[in-house]
This record gives C-alpha cells, structure tokens and sequence, in this order.
C-alpha cells in the first residue's frame, strides 16, 4: 500500500537512465522505452522533489497515512504548462513483503479519490477504471474526472506490477489534444521482452 501511493503523490503535484535529442528515453530496469511529446518541458529532479514533498502533506492530512516514498524512482516528470504533465515511477513491489499487488491498487484508487474529494469540496468528481494494453503487456487504468466551476480536469494512473516494480504512469490534462499527445506516447512506447 505505501508504495502505491507514492503514485498519487506525484499525481497530486506536478531523469532518466538514457536519452537522446528526440526526448526519447529508455529505462533498463523495466526494458521501457518512450518519447514525449516535443511540447512538454522535462522537470529537473529539484522540482521534481518538491513537488512530491507537497504532495506528501496533502496526501498525508487528506488520508490519514505516512507516505514513504525513499524507494520511489521518478523516471521522468515532464509538464506542459502548470495543470498538464505526465509522469512516470518505479517502486520496488514484493508481494511477499508489501502484500497483495491487486489489493494495494484498490486502496490507492480510493485514497486518490478521496483525497480530490477532500482537497477540492466544491468539484464534481467521477472516476473509471479498464484495462489497457501496451506493448502486449496489460495494466490497470484509473481515471478520475474532476469538475470545479468552468475547469475539467482528468487524472490518469496506469499500473502494473513489472519485473518487481510498481511501475506507474500518471498524467493531468485538461484538453484533448494534450489526452491525445499523452495517450500516443504512452501506447506507442516499447517494451524489450
């Protein structure tokens, strides 16, 4: 459980091991690789930390839990203007040890929307969850619709337990073409099997 939410953590605030000049990047503990879109800035790993420090008090009053996100690998974090990123983690899963994986994921989506619920009391919120497959390989999406006055928001956590790794993907939008740009990346990455 703690370490799903190391997930939200990022999701609720806005390096990589190899990259190249096309903002493409490969991760070689999971065999990933993706290019993001050519309009979104890469936020360096300063920013990146205090985003998730913020995150951690929000999730942590909103909650009631203790975040523990010291094994939290951010991957990249890139955004598109303040309301629109995409990111993606790796934290080390040992069902032995963290429990059941699927078990853990339920609890995240409630905590996640929950914690929207609790963080903005005047929005409509609705949320979904499906499968999706990338590269073969099939992961849990979470989506949850946010609706505060004349704004739309949409978060996004995609998920799998992977070569020992809650692996996460999470992105906000708030248009379709940023969805649109978002969603290509993400299905056409690559996975070395």
């Amino acid at each position: 459980m703690r370490t799903l939410t190391c997930l939200l953590l990022l999701t609720l605030t806005t390096q990589a091991l190899a990259q190249d000049s096309t903002k493409r990047y490969t991760f070689n503990e999971v065999g990933w690789t993706i290019t993001i879109p050519a309009d979104f800035k890469e936020m360096d790993s300063v920013q990146n930390r205090r985003s998730m420090e913020k995150g951690i008090k929000v999730l942590e009053e909103s909650a009631d839990v203790i975040a523990d996100i010291s094994e939290v690998k951010t991957l990249f974090t890139a955004t598109k203007n303040t309301f629109q990123y995409f990111t993606a983690t790796l934290t080390p899963f040992d069902p032995p040890k963290d429990g059941d994986y699927k078990q853990a994921t339920k609890e995240l989506k409630e905590i996640t929307y929950y914690t929207f619920k609790d963080q903005m009391p005047d929005a409509k919120l609705d949320s979904s969850s499906t499968k999706i497959t990338i590269d073969g390989l099939e992961f849990d999406k979470f989506s949850v619709l946010i609706k505060v006055k004349d704004l739309t928001l949409t978060v996004v956590l995609i998920g799998k337990l992977y070569k020992g790794y809650d692996f996460g993907i999470s992105y906000l939008y708030m248009d379709e073409q940023t969805r649109d740009q978002i969603e290509a990346s993400i299905r056409n990455s690559k996975f070395r099997k």
